[in-house]
């Protein structure tokens, strides 16, 4: 059985594990407190699904406030993911829609991609690079360099930062949202809003 076949079995594996705790989380949240509503229930249903079919866990956004035309937006965003199991994804595969509800743009892997190291996040060398209609990667963890030099990752250690420099219109200020939308192969689409917090510091957390 070649690696995609070992991955989607193995998350069916946990896919079915998964959805048997969560039967009985539900079970015991409804009959312990009446402040749980069904949406609630459904929400936190539909977060353990999707990060399952997607393959990947998305542990954090953040973005950086920046003085643009006289005001404060966000235009530099990064994603930072890890998969959920141990396998081979191929990140040239990988697509990304982002939309604010007029705008709706798809973006691909440029290609480019080098380690964090030393650098402070938003100041990596790649910002320079960075295209508005791709997006970079800046590995974290990669212990054999595989997404470095083959693009993939292989194992649920291997952590990463999506880099992606907003368009213009798509730009972010205080309290407007974006959702962004990973579109992994295989693996079903795993999408998120974030919201911009009010800029009280330069770098924030836009989901969590």
């Amino acid at each position: 059985m070649n690696n995609k076949g070992n991955l989607g079995l193995v998350t069916g594996i946990l896919l079915i594990g998964f959805i048997l705790i969560g039967a009985v989380s539900a079970s015991v949240i409804m009959k312990n407190t009446t402040n749980v509503s069904d949406t609630d229930l459904n929400h936190i249903t539909n977060e353990v699904v999707d990060e399952l079919t997607s393959y990947l866990q998305i542990k954090d956004i953040v973005g950086k406030y920046q003085t643009i035309q006289g005001e404060q937006k966000i235009q530099k965003i990064a994603i930072l993911i890890q998969p959920l199991v141990s396998g081979t994804v191929d990140l040239t595969d990988l697509i990304i829609k982002i939309s604010n509800g007029e705008q709706l743009h798809l973006l691909n892997y440029d290609g480019n991609s080098n380690p964090l190291g030393a650098y402070s996040l938003f100041d990596h060398p790649l910002w320079n690079t960075i295209k508005e209609d791709s997006f970079t990667l800046v590995p974290v963890i990669d212990d054999d360099a595989s997404m470095t030099t083959n693009h993939v990752m292989n194992k649920n250690t291997d952590t990463v930062f999506i880099i992606i420099k907003l368009p213009e219109d798509s730009m972010m200020n205080k309290d407007s949202t974006l959702q962004i939308t990973l579109l992994p192969s295989p693996g079903m689409e795993r999408t998120v809003t974030i919201e911009a917090p009010l800029p009280t510091s330069h770098v924030v957390t836009l989901y969590e």
